[in-house]
């Protein structure tokens, strides 16, 4: 009997939904009612609907007003949905539902344990008395407990009075906090950052957000350093179109040494494919900022000056626009003495066919206005004209150029200088077995440049000098296939030099890239005087993979450089299991045999979250070691928090 009235509930819900959506199906241990009206299930109940499955002790279907109660046990799947709960109310018009006492996830990064939860859309859902984590582990490693939360399924959430707490231990209380900005901006205090210095001690830093209307915002934060002073920052960025952005920063330290300060500025802006402006602003009151803070890049470290650059740029059919301007802050004090360049101008006539004839005509010409303080300033003007001819001879193509270099000084004369070059290219297939075949590019150039005494024209910068030039350059670049893929390339070129009677020839360079298995790859550049008989210049790179260790090496050599630099570069990451690596790596120091730097550093990822705790030093020329204990965590959802500490030894 119970078979038959089963059958019975399918058959007329699977009529009626002939006018309405989608159908509804019922099991269970036990049905009563009028299925037009209201049906009753008890005992293992299974409802489905489109692809929602859920199961229960007992449900009520209301299919006038298309509500759906279950109770008792209640689960709940829906794609990567699955809830646990005693009671939901499902209305299956709105697709709205209110659940009760519920626990489990409503994405792969999204779960929670709630009281009562709102179900306003199928990507929005609000939580009450609940726990938050995107952790899938069964005790979370982090969570975030508040009285309401407001989630968006796989993108953001945000919650007032929240814990914040450490498998399951709340560490921390605040009115707010949210997770990535991506529904509504919304102003605020986000979560401090705390590290540790050797000089300043405790700093604790509490970053403030405030939104600025639809298209900017504001980022302020005080940075209070407990040994040596405090630092104030602020970061404005704003959205003029889609096609038009920018952003301001500031960043000033005060400490007992004086006050030191950054201020960098940078907006773009691209209406179209054919045009495009920058700006990029960077003040540094002293070098000594950068001892005030935690970087520990090399290149910032002993940066000499800082530049601040304008560039507008526009494209035509046959003629390009470039304007620049830029400004070089030396931070040894002398900027007197450098020249800036307010503004460069260049107009670039792209090769335009010459009618009725094989030439075609390009111009590159340039106006810059060069100023310094200490005075000497005015202007240069450069036009060069050039003439093109393009020929092929069978599977050989050669190219002439003829052009003349024309400079106007604001005080101090002109020159005009002739230049030709000349370019013979082509290129062979080979194959050496069905699969690997071999592709040679042989080049051949002549470059010839007129000599003329400039010694009576203003010195602005090194293209004042334009020196003489009567050069052949000779090169070949090869590639090797298997199957079509590339397996590397081989390049060789030299310069030969006319006017160097005593050493003609100078560096030879050869370039080597080639990965001829899948765990390990190989780049070398070697430069090689035949004058001396010697390599002056190496670099050489190479990685390979086995085991899963990942192990890479670097060894660079420069002769002719200030401090004839000889070093070796290496480095290794070993995966300790699925969640934990180990890395190092190390420079050292061929020329004086010592070590400059090392790094050790573990990683852990653990899905929701991960860190990575690293120790650093580095040996400066004077013999002085800098240091810094670094721990990041990346939380999901988060965003990243750090502790530093960082030192000086001798």
């Amino acid at each position: 009997m119970r078979k038959f009235f089963l059958t019975a509930v399918f058959l007329l819900m699977g009529v009626n939904a002939l006018s309405s959506e989608i159908p509804i199906h019922i099991t269970a241990d036990r049905l009563s009612g009028n299925v037009n009206e209201k049906v009753v299930a008890e005992g293992k109940t299974i409802i489905t609907y489109d692809d929602v499955v859920i199961t229960g002790d007992k449900a009520t279907y209301d299919r006038k007003n298309g509500l759906l109660k279950v109770s008792g046990n209640v689960v709940i799947k829906e794609g990567e949905v699955e809830l646990h709960c005693q009671n939901i109310v499902y209305n299956l018009n709105t697709k709205k539902a209110v659940l009760e006492q519920v626990s489990g996830r409503l994405s792969l990064t999204d779960y929670l344990k709630a009281d009562r939860v709102e179900r306003i859309s199928e990507e929005k859902w609000i939580a009450y008395d609940g726990e938050y984590t995107p952790c899938s582990h069964t005790c979370p490693d982090w969570s975030v407990g508040a009285r309401k939360f407001n989630i968006l399924i796989g993108k953001s959430f945000k919650g007032k009075w929240i814990s914040f707490r450490i498998k399951e231990i709340p560490v921390l209380v605040a009115p707010y906090l949210s997770g990535p900005i991506v529904e509504k901006r919304t102003s605020g205090f986000l979560f401090p950052r705390i590290s540790y210095r050797s000089d300043d001690g405790l700093v604790y830093k509490q970053p403030f957000y405030l939104v600025l209307g639809r298209s900017a915002d504001l980022t302020l934060a005080y940075e209070k350093r407990f040994r040596n002073g405090n630092a104030q920052s602020g970061e404005f960025r704003y959205v003029l179109s889609k096609d038009s952005k920018g952003d301001i920063y500031f960043y000033k330290i005060d400490r007992k040494e004086g006050k030191d300060w950054k201020l960098s500025f940078s907006h773009s802006f691209s209406p179209s494919d054919f045009f495009y402006g920058r700006s990029d602003i960077e003040l540094i009151n002293s070098r000594r900022f950068f001892k005030s803070t935690d970087t520990f890049n090399i290149e910032e470290k002993t940066k000499q000056y800082t530049k601040s650059d304008l560039t507008v740029s526009k494209l035509w059919k046959h003629f390009i626009l470039n304007i620049n301007a830029v400004y070089l802050n030396n931070l040894d004090g002398s900027t007197d003495t450098v020249y800036q360049r307010f503004p460069t101008v260049n107009f670039y006539l792209l090769d335009v066919p010459i009618w009725k004839t094989p030439f075609t005509l390009s111009a590159d010409s340039e106006l810059t206005y060069f100023y310094r303080k200490a005075g000497n300033s005015g202007y240069r003007f450069n036009i060069e004209p050039a003439v093109r001819y393009s020929k092929f001879f069978g599977r050989f193509k050669n190219t002439a150029k003829w052009a003349i270099l024309l400079t106007k000084y604001q005080h101090g004369g002109k020159r005009n200088i002739f230049k030709f070059s000349n370019v013979l290219t082509t290129d062979f297939h080979s194959s050496i077995s069905n699969d690997i075949s071999l592709s040679f590019n042989p080049e051949l150039q002549f470059h010839f440049i007129e000599n003329e005494n400039q010694s009576n024209n203003p010195f602005y910068d090194d293209s004042d000098r334009v020196e003489k030039e009567k050069a052949l350059i000779p090169s070949l670049t090869t590639y090797i296939y298997k199957s079509g893929k590339s397996l590397g390339r081989l390049s060789l070129s030299g310069f030969y030099n006319f006017y160097n009677k005593e050493n003609p020839w100078n560096l030879w360079k050869l370039d080597i890239d080639t990965s001829p298995f899948s765990w390990f790859h190989l780049e070398e550049t070697i430069y090689y005087s035949p004058y001396n008989n010697e390599i002056r210049r190496t670099n050489t790179f190479l990685s390979t993979k086995l085991l899963k260790v990942s192990v890479w090496l670097n060894h660079y050599y420069d002769f002719d450089s200030v401090l004839n630099a000889n070093y070796l570069r290496w480095g290794l990451s070993l995966p300790i299991n699925k969640i934990v690596s180990f890395s190092y790596q190390q420079r050292y120091d061929l020329k004086l045999s010592e070590d400059r730097e090392r790094e050790y550093g573990f990683s852990v990822n653990r899905g929701c979250w991960n860190g990575r705790l690293s120790y650093r030093w580095v040996r400066n020329y004077d013999n002085t070691i800098d240091y810094q204990i670094l721990l990041t965590i990346n939380l999901v959802k988060l965003g990243n928090y750090g502790y530093t500490f960082t030192g000086k030894k001798k």
